[in-house]
């Protein structure tokens, strides 16, 4: 997975007393993720007493598992709020050259609490298990990850109904890939996770809509630069600000599945959303004051 760091601006709109945009604002460049403290995932680890090429293999194919289940997971990008997984696989020779795999998938809260556990078992060559590949770890870590990723969903806070705020996140206009959908998804999932609750269908009244834009430059010398802009707005569609990220990527990386990038990049803008949405509740709460 292509490491990328997207620096960010956050723009606030008419309610804010300060120019626009911000564009000295901009954090520092940093040589791995850009990490928010408010959003969380699950960070999954190369799984202990595997073989070096399915140790990995397992990681990445039970992160994927994860975010088909809607929880965002990847094996490398991290932040305090963050959930890890930790894999421990134990194998036993059988005949014709055939081993009896187990993994014990041990799932840990940001404080380190075991909150549950999965173990999943199947039967490959040996052969097969020494390289690695989908073939060898696609059962381990599709079957359990359906019930490690309620364990997440359950040990979430949740939003109080009736009194935090409603967001409505469209898909993204201009996204190559799949990024329309990936990255409102993700973006969804990030929002959830700093105790916001989301509008689930049209019909839901929402107080705020989360619209997006991403704009790619032609590529140059092996490059693309790529803008994503989050602009939050009221129903009746008066701007409220914009988060906006920035970041030069491979030439055509950005084609197909987005993947765990779109976890990264919703989990570095979530927390200037909510900043967006905490700052307005304290002018509606000083006016009614």
């Amino acid at each position: 997975m292509q490491r990328l760091v997207f620096a960010l601006v956050l723009c606030a709109a008419a309610c804010q007393p300060v120019p626009r945009p911000f564009s000295d604002d901009r954090p520092p460049p940093q040589s791995g993720l850009l990490s928010p403290p408010d959003s969380a995932g699950v960070l999954v680890m190369p799984v202990a007493g595997a073989p070096s090429p399915a140790a990995q293999d397992l990681a990445e194919a039970m992160a994927a598992a994860l975010r088909e289940a809607d929880v965002p997971a990847s094996t490398e990008a991290r932040n305090r709020g963050s959930y890890r997984l930790f894999g421990t696989a134990s194998v036993t020779q059988e005949t014709a050259g055939s081993l009896a795999i187990t993994v014990d998938w041990e799932l840990r809260n940001p404080a380190g609490a075991t909150i549950g556990r999965q173990v999943a078992a199947t039967e490959k060559p040996s052969a097969v298990w020494r390289k690695g590949g989908p073939e060898a770890v696609a059962e381990l870590a599709r079957l359990p990850a359906p019930q490690l990723a309620k364990l997440v969903e359950g040990d979430a806070p949740l939003p109080k109904a009736g009194t935090d705020p409603v967001i409505a996140v469209h898909a993204l206009a201009g996204a190559p890939g799949d990024g329309a959908l990936a990255l409102a998804r993700a973006m969804g999932d990030a929002l959830r996770r700093a105790n916001l609750a989301l509008a689930e269908t049209p019909q839901d009244k929402a107080n705020f809509i989360l619209d997006g834009r991403v704009e790619l430059s032609p590529p140059a010398a092996g490059k693309q630069q790529v803008k994503i802009s989050w602009a939050l707005k009221r129903p009746d569609g008066d701007a409220v600000g914009e988060v906006n990220q920035e970041n030069a990527v491979p030439a055509g990386s950005l084609d197909g599945a987005w993947g765990d990038v779109a976890y990264i990049v919703a989990n570095a803008a979530a927390p200037g959303i909510r900043a967006l949405i905490d700052q307005v509740k304290r002018e509606e709460a000083r006016s009614q004051g």
